[in-house]
């Protein structure tokens, strides 16, 4: 082969090898995939749930996709789903204001506890907490319904293990999510890392 010829069939392969700036690309990273589905901030703001907050919701902290933002309103979320109130989204947004975290990130996970859900959950949080505050008493074996007239004709007995219930429930799935969250934006990061690095090695043995 002439040196010509060697010369063209390296710049041909070379044009077909993905630089280090298209690896990058092709490995979306985690706030490029939640921006794609999560809404926009006039969507939010415009919502039942953003109420009187309305236009401080277009506060650039509250839309920032950073690992602590977007752990910061999982672990929100997880908490707030575990809440037995109708207005759980009205208190999410005021909280993800005040603590400054990611909104919509928060408003999608307190989704973890919805109509199909919701009664499993709520019940698993009812055995919890009556384990934990009448050990052995018959609340334990009450025969658990998830609506309102029950919870209504038993609320005296049953508000305490409820309550006590998905306080621990809330506050355990609100460590768990936040942490898992930072450990899966951190080995997405890690693998990018790695990813560039081996393409760069490559290229220079090339």
């Amino acid at each position: 082969m002439t040196g010509a010829s060697r010369a063209q069939h390296t710049a041909d392969r070379t044009s077909t090898e993905p630089c280090e700036s298209e690896i990058a690309n092709r490995l979306m990273s985690p706030r490029d995939f939640l921006r794609r589905y999560i809404g926009s901030p006039d969507s939010v703001t415009k919502s039942r749930a953003a109420g009187w907050l309305g236009d401080r919701l277009h506060d650039p902290e509250l839309w920032h996709l950073g690992r602590r933002s977007v752990a910061g309103g999982v672990g929100l979320g997880f908490f707030l789903a575990f809440i037995p109130l109708p207005i759980q989204m009205v208190i999410g947004t005021v909280a993800a204001f005040l603590l400054r975290v990611n909104l919509p990130i928060t408003l999608t996970a307190i989704w973890l506890t919805n109509p199909v859900t919701m009664a499993p959950l709520y019940l698993f949080a009812f055995k919890v907490g009556s384990w934990i505050t009448t050990p052995g008493h018959h609340v334990q074996t009450m025969h658990f319904e998830p609506t309102f007239e029950w919870m209504l004709a038993t609320f005296e007995v049953i508000w305490w293990p409820l309550l006590a219930g998905c306080l621990i429930c809330g506050l355990s799935a609100a460590a768990i999510g936040n942490l898992a969250v930072r450990w899966l934006w951190r080995l997405h990061l890690l693998h990018r890392l790695r990813q560039r690095r081996r393409e760069r090695l490559k290229r220079l043995s090339e």
